[in-house]
């Protein structure tokens, strides 16, 4: 059986960055948490769990009702409309063809389900997203309890799934055409770092 690898949706294969720090600015200023409502600030916050290093920096009941009442709507929405970073979908249906692939999101798994119908991209062969939980090193062990004895590789553009990949066990890959820069990701030390999205074809390499 081959390895499974697993990609993070926004950044590495949805241009959502714009809509997503739109709507999490404002959920930030309604929390009172203004020194944190600025590009360089929510991006510092995927320098860890995203979810943690929030509730450590806001009330973390605050968080939850705010993120359970208005992000899924808003992320619905938005993702409806996000396209697809260029050249990615290709890179994905080539790998499909050799390996199993798995969507791990903090987004929402309907919102990643319109996102991916809606570019035609059908090569995932399971989607989790922050329903069933918040912190990624879960969904990665899930992925790796499906394949025992296989390596598992993590593609992400933040440097924050790069150390939870790392502690449950997979191999994390980093892409530089996401929403951390090539210097943020660098100092994860992932096991190897793609920097153009023609880069997946070549992603059997590297294994």
């Amino acid at each position: 059986m081959s390895c499974p690898i697993l990609f993070d949706m926004g950044g590495v294969i949805a241009d959502s960055w714009q809509p997503f720090f739109s709507f999490w600015s404002e959920v930030l200023i309604k929390l009172d948490a203004e020194d944190l409502a600025t590009e360089e600030q929510v991006l510092a916050l995927f320098e860890g769990n995203f979810f943690n290093k929030l509730s450590q920096r806001v009330a973390g009941g605050r968080v939850q009702h705010a993120f359970i009442n208005h992000a899924r709507l808003a992320h619905l929405e938005f993702m409806k409309n996000c396209p697809s970073i260029p050249d990615v979908s290709e890179g994905l249906q080539y790998l499909a063809q050799h390996f199993p692939l798995y969507l791990i999101t903090s987004n929402f798994t309907e919102a990643a389900e319109h996102f991916l119908n809606n570019q035609n991209i059908r090569c995932f062969r399971e989607i989790m997203g922050v329903e069933q939980s918040f912190i990624k090193t879960d969904k990665i062990r899930t992925v790796m309890k499906q394949h025992p004895d296989q390596p598992c590789y993590f593609v992400s553009d933040t440097s924050g799934d790069l150390h939870e990949a790392r502690e449950a066990g997979a191999v994390p890959v980093a892409v530089s055409w996401g929403w951390h820069d090539r210097k943020t990701l660098e100092e994860a030390k992932p096991a190897f770092i793609l920097d153009n999205p023609s880069e997946l074809l070549d992603f059997s390499f590297h294994i």
